[in-house]
């Protein structure tokens, strides 16, 4: 006479399959919870500000007009000038700030850091005048 078949349940480490999976699906979404909640919390925290590129350069050409000198002299200031303005707004967006220019925002719902830039801009043309 043949011997009925043994149904054996698999397990792993002496837990059942099913049971070790749906451990294994709880911690992944927990997983997964924690990070979408850690990147939602960053994405609050980001800023969208303003800085008016055409003010700043307005202003540098007229203190440039009254200043004088010879062209070597202004071009060399102009380009002084402008990779601060770069460096200033490229280090004020590092930091995961938005930075948009002005003319290209309505409204006034965002802040306008364009004094902040002038500030920074001032302190690297000032700082390469006096190293000459």
């Amino acid at each position: 006479m043949a011997e009925p078949a043994v149904i054996t349940s698999r397990t792993i480490a002496g837990w059942p399959v099913t049971r070790v999976l749906l451990g294994t699906v709880l911690i992944a979404a927990l997983i997964w919870t924690a990070w979408a909640t850690r990147a939602l919390v960053e994405l609050q925290h980001r800023r969208i500000v303003s800085v008016s590129l055409s003010r700043l350069v307005e202003d540098f050409v007229a203190a440039e007009a009254r200043n004088g000198g010879t062209p070597e002299q202004s071009a060399r200031r102009t380009a002084t000038y402008l990779a601060a303005i770069n460096k200033a707004v490229a280090d004020m967006g590092a930091g995961g700030t938005t930075v948009l220019v002005s003319e290209a925002t309505l409204g006034r719902s965002v802040e306008d850091r364009t004094d902040d830039v002038r500030v920074r801009v001032t302190k690297v043309v000032e700082a390469d005048h006096a190293a000459r």
